[in-house]
């Protein structure tokens, strides 16, 4: 498989949901808290969005309020969306968003 998109970064939980704009639609997601080192949230473009499987203080599914792909807006990049229940207020989240390039299914 060739034009894999690959980004990585990080942002700041809020509590509430947080749209990451990366320039593609992820086929995997993975969010670490690294402030607590805590809870690892991951997502495949095969679940349903705003769930997540997630490894609190056991492995679990997330119903609600985990990842979701996020299609963009006239101001904002494709990318995926941090649920508010992943999005802790002041604590560092770590992301890797794996994507699917032009000419991959």
């Amino acid at each position: 498989m060739s034009n894999i998109n690959v980004k990585t970064g990080s942002v700041t939980g809020t509590g509430a949901a947080i749209n990451v704009s990366i320039g593609f639609l992820p086929v995997y997601v993975r969010v670490m808290n690294v402030t607590d080192a805590d809870t690892v949230d991951e997502w495949f473009s095969t679940m349903a969005n705003g769930t997540s499987i997630t490894t609190a203080a056991a492995v679990a599914t997330r119903a609600t309020n985990g990842i979701s792909s996020y299609a963009g807006s006239s101001t904002a990049g494709q990318g995926f969306t941090i649920g508010s229940g992943i999005s802790e207020s002041a604590k560092v989240l770590a992301y890797l968003a794996i994507g699917a390039g032009p000419g991959n299914d």
